[in-house]
């Protein structure tokens, strides 16, 4: 995120700044100069999409694997009344033991 935040503003200021001196370029009759300023804006933009997508992709994917191996779900039994009661079963017992990485749902 903070090379995203970093790298957006100077890709928009870079393209701007290409792009105006296209335009003076093209006022001077240097147009050489300006088809050459275009085309590296293009190239700059098509280069930050293409990074901002496959960045967002790879993040994407890491967050997909850190959700599929960190997944637990432990299932607590309450008594009518609300309160935790003993559990009911010596499976139930297994499954509320109190791992200190885990957290009650």
């Amino acid at each position: 995120m903070l090379c995203f935040l970093f790298i957006t503003p100077l890709a928009a200021i870079s393209g701007w700044l290409c792009l105006r001196g296209a335009q003076d370029h093209l006022r001077l009759h240097s147009r050489l100069e300006a088809v050459g300023l275009i085309a590296l804006t293009i190239a700059l933009f098509t280069i930050y999409v293409l990074w901002t997508l496959v960045s967002f992709r790879y993040h994407c994917q890491l967050y997909s694997e850190w959700r599929r191996t960190n997944q637990k779900v432990r299932l607590k039994i309450r008594d009518a009344d609300g309160s935790e009661g003993t559990p009911h079963s010596s499976l139930a017992a297994g499954l509320l033991k109190k791992v200190a990485e885990e957290t009650p749902v």
